[in-house]
């Protein structure tokens, strides 16, 4: 269960309670901004990630693709558009 509903962009300071797992309670590592989360309900591991906190700290970088990720996602859409122009006929 996540404190504030869970909300993404919710703020969060270093050591705040953010999350229980059962009896465990989770506390921030570092301040800044809920940017993902596990659903309540989730069978998790020990070692699985619940929370993602931005430390930038600004809720709007919380929503939508960052920049690296999209420059990435840009260059393997020009990859793989690339591969198909080359492909052969008929593939």
């Amino acid at each position: 269960m996540l404190r504030d509903g869970g909300r993404i962009g919710a703020r969060v300071t270093a050591g705040e309670i953010v999350a229980t797992i059962g009896e465990i309670a989770l506390s921030a590592p570092l301040s800044g901004v809920i940017r993902g989360l596990t659903r309540s309900g989730v069978p998790v591991l020990a070692t699985t990630k619940v929370v993602e906190i931005d430390p930038r700290g600004d809720p709007s970088a919380a929503f939508g693709l960052g920049e690296r990720p999209r420059r990435i996602a840009e260059g393997v859409c020009r990859a793989l558009a690339a591969t198909q122009a080359q492909a052969p006929a008929g593939l």
